[in-house]
């Protein structure tokens, strides 16, 4: 769990909150995660989130209630459907393919808080028209922004953080998010004001093999080509047979 300025980002997998240790996550190689992001102020936040320097968001914005939270699990191409995140392992296969990075594996979340709504009283000068009595007005200096996608969920739990998720004869290695298998989550449009001076959290994805993991598993003729790695899958096939990416 990572906590700045009243703002919480954590990663989950498989249904779990995986502990952060130096701002670096370690999750097993091909399984699917999602971002838990958390507001502890009393106002709205605007948050923007790039993965491997992509922004997943594709121009987009989130809105995140006051002291509430939502869980981000997938790529906002569109309001109501998409594919989930998924970590792989970044092969030899697929630096050759899409090159290497520099911001590969890291999650950047920068929030914004919506300024505080500014009261001011003004005094008129009533004694120029003493025949006509003008109180103080008090009214409120709040612009309106513009619309951004917006997912509410309202909750005042603090995320507690679980356990790492346990496997045979850990590896630690570098890795990449690609597609993975579809979404439903619906996503609408909200307002928020003028915003606050951003801060930013980034989160280091580190990947954990097993001893039963297959680096280079046999493939076959094919007609679609990988995004990420290149490799030539069936024509029918979901997912790519060397890295995992959804191919749909």
């Amino acid at each position: 769990m990572v906590y700045h300025e009243k703002f919480v980002a954590v990663i989950k997998c498989g249904g779990q909150i995986l502990r952060e240790q130096n701002n670096s996550v370690t999750l097993p190689f091909g399984s699917e995660y999602s971002l838990l992001l958390k507001n502890m102020e009393s106002r709205k936040v605007n948050v923007n989130v790039a993965i491997d320097g992509q922004d997943v968001l594709f121009g987009n914005s989130l809105i995140i209630e006051p002291n509430s939270e939502m869980e981000l699990e997938r790529f906002l191409e569109n309001m109501s459907q998409g594919n989930r995140f998924k970590f792989i392992q970044k092969t030899r296969k697929i630096v050759d393919h899409r090159g290497d990075k520099i911001d590969d594996g890291l999650v950047r979340i920068e929030f914004a808080f919506e300024q505080k709504v500014v009261q001011e009283q003004v005094h008129r000068n009533i004694h120029a028209y003493p025949w006509y009595y003008l109180p103080s007005v008090t009214y409120c200096n709040s612009n309106i922004g513009e619309s951004v996608p917006v997912f509410n969920y309202s909750s005042t739990a603090v995320p507690t953080v679980g356990s790492n998720i346990n496997f045979t004869a850990p590896a630690i290695d570098e890795g990449i998010t690609v597609k993975g298998s579809q979404s439903n989550q619906q996503f609408c449009c909200g307002y928020i004001g003028n915003l606050e001076q951003s801060s930013v959290i980034i989160i280091k994805l580190k990947g954990m093999t097993a001893t039963s993991y297959v680096d280079k598993p046999i493939t076959v003729k094919t007609k679609l080509r990988c995004p990420s790695c290149g490799t030539k899958s069936k024509s029918n096939a979901q997912f790519c047979s060397e890295c995992g990416t959804n191919l749909r």
